[in-house]
């Protein structure tokens, strides 16, 4: 299920340009299914929820880089 939550998440990220690249999609969506399992904010806690098969402090690093990397097109959420 959590797949294809991603898929459709994905899928919506098309339409609105916040980032470019499929994979920059594929991160938000793992980020926002995060966000809503762990039910707070703090990178550490989303961590725990965005992949399965890498440890926490490699996803909480994964999470600081993308927004250290990544601009996003904020204008487009208006």
């Amino acid at each position: 299920m959590k797949q294809r939550l991603i898929a459709k998440i994905t899928t919506v990220l098309q339409h609105v340009p916040l980032v470019g690249h499929l994979s920059r999609q594929k991160f938000i969506a793992q980020f926002v299914i995060g966000l809503i399992k762990s039910r707070n904010g703090p990178f550490c806690e989303v961590a725990q929820h965005l992949n399965d098969a890498a440890r926490p402090t490699s996803n909480e690093t994964r999470i600081q880089n993308f927004f250290r990397d990544v601009t996003l097109d904020y204008p487009v959420l208006v």
